[in-house]
């Protein structure tokens, strides 16, 4: 149980390992070059219902 004035995230109560990943907010960092080409966005319904949005790139290459 967590201790008065101690916060857990859902994560560390579940027991998922602690991720390591790099913020790209973080000072020295950049976040991904985005590859050429024109947007398209792709509307992905979760399992949970829910809706995630993915811009993905789309070249006119032959």
């Amino acid at each position: 149980m967590v201790e008065q004035g101690q916060m857990s995230l859902a994560g560390q109560r579940l027991g998922a390992p602690e991720t390591l990943g790099i913020s790209t907010l973080e000072p020295g960092h950049k976040p991904p070059a985005m590859p050429p080409g024109r947007l398209l966005p792709i509307r992905v319904l979760l399992l949970d219902d829910s809706e995630e949005i993915f811009d993905i790139s789309v070249s006119n290459t032959q």
